[in-house]
Formats: C-alpha cells, sequence, structure tokens
C-alpha cells in the first residue's frame, strides 16, 4: 500500500456532490485516511479567458495499491464520468483530480509529473495539503509544506476556508 495524496477540485455544478461522489468511486481502489477541509479560491485564468466562478478545493490522503499511472487513469475515468471536458487549460470544471504525491516518487515524464508540477505555487493546493499531513516535505525540494505556504503568504495569496465535508 502506498501513501497518496489527490487534490480536488471544481467550480461547475454542485461541487461538494462530486466530490463525495468521487470519493465514494475511489475507494474501489483506495482507503481513504484523512480529508481536508474545502477553501474556496478564485479561478486561475487563461490569457484572455472570460472570468469563472470561484473553485472549491480539498485534499485527500489515501492508500492505494495500483500503481501511479494506473491510478492517474482511475483519476481521469471518475472526472469523466462527473462530466469534466478537457476543452481548454484552466477551464471551468465539474470535477479535477491531481495526483499530488504517490509516496514521494518523482517522475519527469509529460504523461505522469510527480510530485504535481506546479503544487508549489499553489495555495489551494498547499493549505489543504497542510491539513491533511502538516509535516510533508517535497520529494524535489526538501520544502516543508508551512515553508512553502508562508512564502505564497508573503506574495498575498490568501485562501477563504470553508467547512468540512
Amino acid at each position: 500500500m502506498s501513501n497518496v495524496l489527490i487534490a480536488l477540485g471544481g467550480n461547475l455544478g454542485d461541487v461538494r456532490a462530486s466530490f463525495d461522489t468521487a470519493c465514494q468511486m475511489l475507494q474501489h481502489n483506495c482507503h481513504i485516511i484523512t480529508k481536508s477541509k474545502l477553501y474556496q479560491t478564485p479561478a486561475l485564468l487563461a490569457k484572455g479567458a472570460a472570468s469563472q466562478s470561484n473553485y472549491l478545493n480539498a485534499i485527500i490522503h489515501v492508500v492505494s495499491t495500483l500503481p501511479p499511472a494506473d491510478l492517474l487513469t482511475e483519476l481521469h475515468r471518475i472526472e469523466a464520468a462527473h462530466g469534466r471536458e478537457r476543452k481548454e487549460r484552466w477551464g471551468a470544471r465539474t470535477l479535477d483530480l491531481d495526483l499530488i504525491d504517490y509516496e514521494g516518487f518523482t517522475s519527469n515524464d509529460s504523461a505522469l509529473m510527480l510530485p504535481h508540477p506546479a503544487m508549489a505555487q499553489r495555495l489551494f493546493v498547499l493549505q489543504p495539503l497542510h491539513d491533511v499531513i502538516p509535516n510533508w516535505i517535497h520529494p524535489v525540494t526538501n520544502l516543508n509544506v508551512q515553508g512553502m505556504i508562508c512564502l505564497l503568504q508573503q506574495k498575498g495569496e490568501v485562501l477563504v476556508e470553508g467547512k468540512l465535508w
């Protein structure tokens, strides 16, 4: 069994319900250890893109026997089952499931980049990650999650914390 961190996000439809059903679907291949609180964040927009609704974001810590590539395939299958369409980068979505970390495994393969390449620049990933594993250390940079959060907060980034789900 491998420790895995999965980020959940969405801004279309009933996002909390999507998170709940995604977690239920994941339980076929994973055991959920813990869930973060929900956080509300403004959408990241591609240049020239129309504005979007705010996102809800969370992290779940799971253990799984699936290898990383198979787990990523399963995450994409669950996204598709929730109506996820990959039309534009940073477009609005019903459900986004990102494989953030897989037992500290590192990969630069374009099909499977681990840890998630942009996680250290995303407070909406780091703060929920701090909820579930406050002493987590990035396997490439060796920075701890609290240090990465502080760096982003110094740049003025903030999150709106929601309720437990």
